[in-house]
């Protein structure tokens, strides 16, 4: 299947630099400055100033059945005469210290809901740190709202933020606060998100190396599937940015219908979240997120963590991927399961489990 796709695809090799393979850790911390760079002019916009939020906390009644403490964490962002607030939910395992998180980018703000079965994972032992993704500014093209309004200014260029960095921008100040709580274990902290908000866990992780685990539930296009060779009922650059052109910046624009054109492929997003941890969900029947194209993507990336020493993607050759197929023993973790574009308790035991085992490796 990996050959198979190669050819198809036809993707230049991005870890060469002017010529020459980046060979060492050394030359990969240089490389990868300037790689992150490139992502944010070229696909997702450069992230705002960051803002010194004042912070309210309130506590919440519900416990669930008194095994949880609840807080609702409100994040009042300033500047001049403007001022946001976003409302944080966070949930811990009571009395317990050294609590590993997972911070998760959230369609929804009631907890829980269809896509954060929150008791289970309070049973599993990890806190819950989670906002609304609209909660942050609204999905669409309107930057007068949220937090966009803060930074809104008549000089936006084609460089300036789209949606999904503005939503990288909350996720990365949940980070620093959840790193001033005594409770929580701020060296085990994993960031979720599903579809969407599996490429805003995807731009957070690449951009902020606190992050132990990343776990990007069917990213599809712009997440972990990569952009070129897509094949017919594959989301492809021309659907996304005539859809959703507000998640990018408008220099993305351009390579709406030509995507060998792009200077990196998605695959060079994941490799900079290496040497760390990384879980790649697909589903069988999710055709338009490209799950052959996620494979890959997992299988190229890898060679950032063998720079490190690791050894990123284990799979064994063969010829196809089958639906249960399961590569979750490397760095990096790939699988696919049965059903549709969905982020479901199946999916959180798969990652519930690998922070499990990360867990085990730190002790």
């Amino acid at each position: 299947m990996i050959d198979k796709e190669l050819k198809k695809r036809n993707i230049p090799d991005f870890f060469k630099r002017n010529g020459k393979t980046v060979a060492s850790q050394e030359e990969w911390k240089e490389y990868s400055s300037s790689l992150k760079e490139l992502f944010l002019k070229e696909e997702y916009g450069f992230l705002p100033e960051k803002l010194t939020p004042s912070i309210k906390i309130e506590p919440q009644m519900i416990n669930f059945a008194g095994k949880a403490n609840w807080e609702s964490v409100y994040f009042t962002f300033k500047k001049e005469e403007k001022e946001h607030t976003v409302r944080v939910e966070l949930i811990l395992p009571k009395n317990k210290k050294n609590i590993p998180v997972f911070l998760c980018v959230n369609f929804g703000s009631e907890i829980p809901n269809k896509y954060l079965p929150a008791e289970e994972i309070i049973d599993n032992g990890f806190g819950i740190f989670t906002f609304c993704y609209q909660d942050v500014t609204s999905d669409n093209n309107d930057f007068t709202n949220g937090l966009c309004a803060l930074f809104e200014n008549s000089d936006k260029n084609e460089y300036s933020f789209g949606k999904i960095s503005i939503w990288s921008y909350m996720a990365s100040v949940c980070m620093d606060y959840l790193c001033t709580r005594e409770e929580i274990d701020n060296k085990n902290v994993a960031i979720i998100g599903h579809s969407r908000l599996g490429k805003t866990a995807l731009l957070t992780s690449a951009l902020d190396e606190r992050f132990i685990l990343t776990c990007a539930n069917d990213s599809g296009c712009s997440g972990a599937a990569i952009s070129r060779g897509k094949e017919k009922g594959n989301e492809t650059l021309d659907d996304i940015i005539t859809t959703f052109p507000w998640w990018f910046c408008k220099n993305h624009y351009k390579y709406k219908n030509a995507p060998n054109d792009l200077p990196f492929d998605q695959h060079m997003l994941l490799s900079l979240i290496a040497p760390r941890y990384l879980v790649i969900g697909g589903a069988v029947d999710d055709v338009w997120a490209d799950n052959e194209g996620q494979l890959l993507s997992c299988y190229l990336s890898s060679y950032a963590w063998r720079l490190h020493g690791k050894q990123g993607l284990i799979m064994p050759k063969k010829a196809s991927l089958e639906v249960n197929d399961a590569f979750l023993n490397g760095e990096v973790g790939f699988y696919l399961r049965e059903g549709s574009h969905f982020f479901s308790r199946y999916d959180w035991n798969v990652y519930m489990k690998k922070f499990k085992e990360i867990l085990k490796r730190d002790i």
